[in-house]
C-alpha cells in the first residue's frame, strides 16, 4: 500500500506539475498539486497513522470516487462526442484565451475542429463566441473568425458573439443569436472534450439541442483542465448559474 501510495502521488504530482512548464496554472493544478503532495504524504506515514483514521481517509476517497469522480467522468465521455439521429446545422466555437492576436493552442484546436465540421456540413454556419479579456488585443471570437477564414471558411457563415465571458453566457447569447437570425436550435458546441458535458448542461437550460464535435487536448495539460472540469460541474449541479438576461 505505501508503494501504491507513494508512486501514484509522484506520477499525479509530476503531470500537475507539467502545465507550469507552458505558464498553465489554474485551480485544477493548484488542487492536484495539493492533493498529490497529501497523497505523498500520507503515503510515506502510512506506517504511522492511526487505523480509524487511515479508514477514514479510504473511505471518503471511495464515497468520493462513487459519487462524484465516477459518474461524472462517464458524463464527460459519453458528451465528448454526441449526436442524434437529428443532425446539426448552427456550429456554436467556445471561446478561450487569445495571445494579444494568436490564438492559444486550444482556441486553435477548436477552430481547426469547427472547420472540419463545416467543411463536412456545408450548409452549417457558426457562431463564434467569446468575447475579450483585459489581456487579450482581440475578442475570442474575432481571433475565431481571422483564424477560420484563413482557413478557407467563407465569412458568411460566421457569426461573432464578442460579449461572453463564461461558458453560461457563451451558450446564452449565442442562443439570442439563433433566435434573432432564425437559425437551427440543434447545435453542435465545439470546445475540448473536458468542456462539452458542462456545455450540454447550459444547453439543456436555454433550450438548445445538444450535439458535440470536440477537440482534443494535450495529454500533458489534460489531468488539470479535467480536474478544474469536474469542480465546475460540481458547482452547476449545487449552484446553477443564472441564465443572464
Amino acid at each position: 500500500m505505501k508503494f501504491i501510495l507513494l508512486s501514484l502521488g509522484f506520477i499525479l504530482l509530476l503531470w500537475y506539475l507539467a502545465p507550469l512548464a507552458a505558464g498553465i496554472f489554474n485551480v485544477g493544478n493548484a488542487l492536484g498539486i495539493v492533493g498529490s503532495v497529501l497523497m505523498i504524504l500520507f503515503g510515506f506515514y502510512c506506517d504511522k497513522i492511526p487505523a480509524g483514521f487511515k479508514y477514514g481517509v479510504f473511505t471518503f476517497v471511495a464515497l468520493m470516487l462513487a459519487v462524484i469522480v465516477i459518474p461524472f467522468s462517464f458524463n464527460l465521455v459519453k458528451y465528448s462526442e454526441y449526436k442524434t439521429d437529428e443532425g446539426a446545422q448552427t456550429v456554436i466555437v467556445l471561446g478561450c484565451k487569445v495571445n494579444g492576436t494568436v490564438p492559444s493552442k486550444y482556441l486553435y484546436d477548436r477552430c481547426k475542429a469547427a472547420a472540419e465540421y463545416l467543411n463536412e456540413n456545408p450548409d452549417a454556419v457558426a457562431i463564434l463566441s467569446g468575447g475579450q479579456g483585459s489581456d487579450e488585443a482581440i475578442s475570442e471570437a474575432q481571433c475565431m473568425e481571422n483564424v477560420l477564414t484563413d482557413m478557407g471558411i467563407d465569412k458568411s457563415r460566421l457569426y461573432k458573439e464578442d460579449k461572453s465571458t463564461n461558458t453560461m453566457e457563451n451558450i446564452a447569447f449565442s442562443g439570442k443569436i439563433i433566435e434573432e437570425n432564425g437559425l437551427s436550435t440543434e447545435v453542435v458546441i465545439v470546445t475540448n472534450e473536458f468542456h462539452e458535458y458542462r456545455a450540454k448542461l447550459f444547453c439543456d437550460r436555454v433550450g438548445l439541442s445538444f450535439h458535440s464535435h470536440c477537440s482534443h487536448s494535450s495529454l500533458y495539460t489534460f489531468l488539470t483542465y479535467y480536474t478544474r472540469e469536474l469542480l465546475g460541474i460540481v458547482k452547476e449541479h449545487v449552484f446553477p448559474s443564472e441564465v443572464p438576461a
